[in-house]
């Protein structure tokens, strides 16, 4: 089996946010399968965030692996790293 890191994002409702929903926080997990992520996020969601009171659960892998423009080398980076420090992208090396 394939482990990876994933990162677990919680939202809660609020009117108050432009986007209807404020982030609660973010939880990380390391060495662990797909299969048991979903079964965690469905377990918080029973137990701890439901969505009745207003919560929202998403999760997705925290790093991606992507071609440095220069190399061609394979570089590992965060997920929601920004296009301008992206090695991948036209932006980071026109700075």
């Amino acid at each position: 089996m394939d482990r990876q890191s994933y990162t677990l994002k919680v939202f809660k409702k609020d009117r108050r946010c432009r986007s209807g929903e404020r982030m609660v926080g973010t939880y990380e997990y390391t060495n662990v399968t797909p299969r048991w992520m979903q079964e965690e996020v469905a377990d918080l969601r029973h137990a701890l965030y439901r969505p009745q009171d207003g919560y929202h659960l998403e999760f997705d892998e925290t790093y991606k692996v992507v071609r440095n423009l220069m190399s061609g080398a394979e570089v590992v980076i965060a997920r929601d790293t920004p296009r301008c420090c992206d090695p991948s992208s036209e932006l980071y090396w026109s700075m």
